[in-house]
Protein backbone atom coordinates (compact mmCIF):
# COMPACT_ATOMS: atom_id res chain seq x y z
CA UNK A 1 0.00 0.00 0.00
CA UNK A 2 1.66 3.19 -0.39
CA UNK A 3 2.42 5.66 1.76
CA UNK A 4 0.29 8.89 2.26
CA UNK A 5 2.04 11.98 1.91
CA UNK A 6 2.50 13.88 4.87
CA UNK A 7 0.13 17.38 3.93
CA UNK A 8 1.58 20.96 4.79
CA UNK A 9 -0.98 22.98 6.81
CA UNK A 10 -2.44 25.70 4.93
CA UNK A 11 -1.02 29.19 5.03
CA UNK A 12 -3.26 31.23 7.70
CA UNK A 13 -3.79 34.60 7.34
CA UNK A 14 -2.80 36.87 10.62
CA UNK A 15 -5.26 38.42 12.97
CA UNK A 16 -3.33 41.16 15.71
CA UNK A 17 -5.14 41.98 18.83
CA UNK A 18 -3.93 45.23 19.87
CA UNK A 19 -4.44 46.30 23.25
CA UNK A 20 -3.82 50.11 24.09
CA UNK A 21 -3.58 50.60 27.71
CA UNK A 22 -4.18 53.75 30.35
CA UNK A 23 -1.15 53.03 32.63
CA UNK A 24 -1.11 56.75 34.20
CA UNK A 25 -0.54 57.44 37.73
CA UNK A 26 -4.71 57.44 39.01
CA UNK A 27 -3.98 53.24 37.84
CA UNK A 28 -1.74 53.26 40.79
CA UNK A 29 -2.38 50.46 43.31
CA UNK A 30 -5.21 47.96 42.89
CA UNK A 31 -6.57 49.14 39.26
CA UNK A 32 -2.85 48.47 37.58
CA UNK A 33 -2.90 45.11 39.50
CA UNK A 34 -6.25 43.95 38.48
CA UNK A 35 -5.16 44.88 34.80
CA UNK A 36 -1.88 42.95 35.33
CA UNK A 37 -3.91 40.03 36.40
CA UNK A 38 -6.75 40.82 33.82
CA UNK A 39 -4.01 40.95 31.07
CA UNK A 40 -2.31 37.30 32.49
CA UNK A 41 -5.68 35.22 32.22
CA UNK A 42 -6.45 36.90 28.91
CA UNK A 43 -3.00 36.34 26.90
CA UNK A 44 -3.06 32.86 28.58
CA UNK A 45 -6.74 32.38 27.02
CA UNK A 46 -5.42 33.54 23.83
CA UNK A 47 -2.56 31.46 23.98
CA UNK A 48 -5.31 28.49 24.35
CA UNK A 49 -7.02 29.75 21.89
CA UNK A 50 -4.57 30.19 18.98
CA UNK A 51 -3.43 26.38 19.14
CA UNK A 52 -6.27 25.08 18.18
CA UNK A 53 -7.55 27.88 15.58
CA UNK A 54 -7.39 26.79 12.10
CA UNK A 55 -8.41 29.62 10.61
CA UNK A 56 -5.73 33.03 11.65
CA UNK A 57 -2.38 32.96 13.16
CA UNK A 58 -2.86 35.04 16.11
CA UNK A 59 -0.59 37.75 17.27
CA UNK A 60 -0.59 40.17 19.78
CA UNK A 61 0.43 44.00 20.06
CA UNK A 62 0.33 45.96 23.75
CA UNK A 63 0.93 49.97 23.58
CA UNK A 64 0.66 51.49 26.89
CA UNK A 65 0.13 55.19 27.42
CA UNK A 66 0.80 57.34 30.31
CA UNK A 67 3.15 60.74 29.87
CA UNK A 68 3.73 59.15 27.18
CA UNK A 69 3.29 55.79 24.88
CA UNK A 70 5.42 52.67 24.07
CA UNK A 71 4.86 49.08 22.98
CA UNK A 72 5.41 46.27 25.51
CA UNK A 73 5.76 44.05 22.53
CA UNK A 74 9.19 46.06 21.16
CA UNK A 75 10.02 44.05 18.71
CA UNK A 76 6.43 44.04 17.03
CA UNK A 77 3.45 41.57 17.31
CA UNK A 78 4.12 38.70 19.01
CA UNK A 79 2.94 35.20 18.00
CA UNK A 80 0.53 33.49 20.65
CA UNK A 81 1.89 30.19 19.29
CA UNK A 82 5.43 30.93 20.57
CA UNK A 83 6.54 32.12 24.53
CA UNK A 84 4.78 35.15 24.89
CA UNK A 85 4.88 35.87 28.65
CA UNK A 86 3.11 39.13 30.23
CA UNK A 87 5.25 41.57 31.95
CA UNK A 88 3.65 43.54 34.50
CA UNK A 89 2.69 47.22 33.78
CA UNK A 90 3.41 49.70 36.16
CA UNK A 91 1.02 53.09 36.81
CA UNK A 92 2.93 56.68 36.50
CA UNK A 93 2.13 60.11 35.05
CA UNK A 94 -0.54 61.48 32.83
CA UNK A 95 -2.97 60.44 30.09
CA UNK A 96 -1.74 61.17 26.96
CA UNK A 97 -4.30 59.22 25.07
CA UNK A 98 -3.72 61.20 21.52
CA UNK A 99 -0.20 60.25 21.83
CA UNK A 100 -1.45 56.71 21.75
CA UNK A 101 -3.81 57.31 18.81
CA UNK A 102 -0.73 58.43 16.76
CA UNK A 103 1.65 56.08 17.40
CA UNK A 104 -1.23 53.16 16.67
CA UNK A 105 -1.69 55.22 13.88
CA UNK A 106 1.76 54.55 12.56
CA UNK A 107 1.64 50.90 12.94
CA UNK A 108 -2.14 49.95 11.39
CA UNK A 109 -0.54 49.56 7.97
CA UNK A 110 1.64 46.65 5.79
CA UNK A 111 4.28 48.86 6.14
CA UNK A 112 3.96 48.53 9.78
CA UNK A 113 3.00 46.17 12.54
CA UNK A 114 0.29 44.25 9.64
CA UNK A 115 2.85 43.16 7.41
CA UNK A 116 2.41 39.49 6.52
CA UNK A 117 3.75 36.95 3.90
CA UNK A 118 -0.10 35.38 4.20
CA UNK A 119 -2.39 38.67 4.55
CA UNK A 120 -4.21 40.18 7.68
CA UNK A 121 -7.35 40.21 8.58
CA UNK A 122 -9.06 43.21 10.17
CA UNK A 123 -7.41 43.63 14.00
CA UNK A 124 -9.03 43.50 17.28
CA UNK A 125 -8.19 46.79 18.98
CA UNK A 126 -8.93 46.98 22.38
CA UNK A 127 -8.76 50.19 24.44
CA UNK A 128 -8.75 50.46 28.48
CA UNK A 129 -8.43 53.96 30.00
CA UNK A 130 -9.75 55.14 34.17
CA UNK A 131 -9.49 58.93 33.80
CA UNK A 132 -9.57 62.05 31.02
CA UNK A 133 -7.12 62.44 28.51
CA UNK A 134 -4.50 64.99 29.19
CA UNK A 135 -3.25 66.25 25.91
CA UNK A 136 -5.41 66.38 22.58
CA UNK A 137 -7.11 63.25 21.12
CA UNK A 138 -9.86 64.89 18.54
CA UNK A 139 -7.12 65.66 16.04
CA UNK A 140 -5.61 62.23 16.41
CA UNK A 141 -8.83 60.40 16.31
CA UNK A 142 -9.60 62.32 13.00
CA UNK A 143 -6.57 61.19 11.49
CA UNK A 144 -6.43 57.38 12.39
CA UNK A 145 -10.51 57.09 11.07
CA UNK A 146 -9.19 57.50 7.29
CA UNK A 147 -6.95 54.69 7.76
CA UNK A 148 -8.91 51.51 6.53
CA UNK A 149 -7.68 48.84 9.13
CA UNK A 150 -8.62 51.01 11.69
CA UNK A 151 -12.37 51.82 10.25
CA UNK A 152 -12.83 48.37 9.89
CA UNK A 153 -11.31 46.81 12.82
CA UNK A 154 -13.62 45.45 15.70
CA UNK A 155 -13.05 47.93 18.39
CA UNK A 156 -13.79 47.79 22.20
CA UNK A 157 -13.59 50.09 24.73
CA UNK A 158 -13.21 49.42 28.63
CA UNK A 159 -14.52 52.58 30.93
CA UNK A 160 -13.01 51.87 34.09
CA UNK A 161 -14.26 53.92 37.22
CA UNK A 162 -16.63 56.54 37.39
CA UNK A 163 -13.93 58.92 36.55
CA UNK A 164 -13.42 57.44 33.19
CA UNK A 165 -13.95 59.75 29.85
CA UNK A 166 -16.68 57.43 28.71
CA UNK A 167 -17.46 59.44 26.01
CA UNK A 168 -14.26 59.76 24.67
CA UNK A 169 -14.06 56.08 24.53
CA UNK A 170 -17.27 55.97 22.58
CA UNK A 171 -16.38 58.42 20.14
CA UNK A 172 -12.86 56.22 19.77
CA UNK A 173 -14.87 52.95 19.36
CA UNK A 174 -17.82 53.89 17.38
CA UNK A 175 -20.46 54.26 19.66
CA UNK A 176 -21.43 53.47 23.37
CA UNK A 177 -22.89 50.45 22.29
CA UNK A 178 -19.58 49.15 22.09
CA UNK A 179 -17.49 50.24 25.52
CA UNK A 180 -18.11 48.65 28.60
CA UNK A 181 -17.98 50.60 31.93
CA UNK A 182 -17.16 49.06 34.95
CA UNK A 183 -15.91 49.94 38.85
CA UNK A 184 -16.12 46.73 39.49
CA UNK A 185 -12.47 45.33 39.10
CA UNK A 186 -13.15 41.38 39.32
CA UNK A 187 -16.07 42.48 36.38
CA UNK A 188 -13.56 44.31 34.09
CA UNK A 189 -10.96 41.00 34.77
CA UNK A 190 -13.55 38.74 33.42
CA UNK A 191 -14.86 40.83 31.18
CA UNK A 192 -11.74 41.58 29.61
CA UNK A 193 -11.00 37.91 29.17
CA UNK A 194 -14.61 37.35 27.40
CA UNK A 195 -14.08 39.96 25.16
CA UNK A 196 -10.66 39.54 24.42
CA UNK A 197 -11.32 35.58 23.37
CA UNK A 198 -14.42 36.45 21.79
CA UNK A 199 -13.46 39.09 19.52
CA UNK A 200 -10.31 37.06 18.37
CA UNK A 201 -12.58 33.94 17.98
CA UNK A 202 -15.24 35.68 15.34
CA UNK A 203 -12.56 38.29 13.73
CA UNK A 204 -10.45 34.65 12.95
CA UNK A 205 -13.47 33.78 10.71
CA UNK A 206 -14.50 37.22 9.17
CA UNK A 207 -13.19 36.15 5.26
CA UNK A 208 -14.22 39.93 4.08
CA UNK A 209 -15.04 43.18 4.89
CA UNK A 210 -19.00 42.56 4.91
CA UNK A 211 -17.94 39.56 7.51
CA UNK A 212 -16.34 41.83 9.98
CA UNK A 213 -17.33 41.71 13.26
CA UNK A 214 -18.02 45.19 15.09
CA UNK A 215 -17.18 45.73 18.77
CA UNK A 216 -21.56 46.09 19.40
CA UNK A 217 -21.63 42.64 18.67
CA UNK A 218 -18.88 41.56 20.90
CA UNK A 219 -20.04 43.93 23.84
CA UNK A 220 -23.52 42.28 23.55
CA UNK A 221 -22.54 38.65 23.49
CA UNK A 222 -20.67 39.58 26.66
CA UNK A 223 -23.62 40.93 27.88
CA UNK A 224 -25.95 38.13 26.82
CA UNK A 225 -23.18 35.41 28.43
CA UNK A 226 -22.46 36.66 31.79
CA UNK A 227 -26.11 37.82 32.36
CA UNK A 228 -25.84 41.61 32.78
CA UNK A 229 -28.06 44.17 31.81
CA UNK A 230 -26.86 46.96 29.26
CA UNK A 231 -28.08 49.24 31.68
CA UNK A 232 -25.10 48.12 33.98
CA UNK A 233 -22.28 47.97 31.96
CA UNK A 234 -22.81 50.54 29.18
CA UNK A 235 -22.60 54.32 29.46
CA UNK A 236 -25.67 56.42 28.96
CA UNK A 237 -24.73 58.83 27.06
CA UNK A 238 -26.02 61.93 25.24
CA UNK A 239 -25.94 62.08 21.33
CA UNK A 240 -24.15 65.09 21.25
CA UNK A 241 -21.36 63.97 23.85
CA UNK A 242 -19.90 61.83 21.38
CA UNK A 243 -18.83 61.87 17.33
CA UNK A 244 -19.39 58.98 15.26
CA UNK A 245 -16.95 58.59 12.26
CA UNK A 246 -18.52 58.48 8.83
CA UNK A 247 -20.07 55.48 7.03
CA UNK A 248 -17.95 52.62 6.08
CA UNK A 249 -17.37 52.00 2.31
CA UNK A 250 -18.19 47.93 2.40
CA UNK A 251 -17.22 47.86 -1.35
CA UNK A 252 -13.93 47.12 -0.34
CA UNK A 253 -12.45 43.54 0.49
CA UNK A 254 -9.28 42.46 2.39
CA UNK A 255 -7.28 41.91 -1.15
CA UNK A 256 -7.40 45.35 -2.32
CA UNK A 257 -4.37 46.90 -3.35
CA UNK A 258 -4.75 49.82 -2.36
CA UNK A 259 -4.79 49.10 0.93
CA UNK A 260 -1.33 49.89 3.27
Amino acid sequence: MPSLEKREPMPRKELHVFYVLDTSGSMSGTPIAILNRAMIESTEALKELAKDNADALLKIAVLEFNSNCKWITVNGPESLEGDFMWQDLTAFGGTYMGQALTELNSKLSKNGYLKSMTGALMPVIIFMTDGYANDSWQGPLDKIRGNKWFERATKIGFAIGDDADAAMLASIVGGPEAVIQTADMELFKKLMRFVSVTSSMLASKSSTTNTVTTGKDVVQQAIAENNLSSSSVTPDLAPDSYTTPPPTNTDDNFEDDDWD
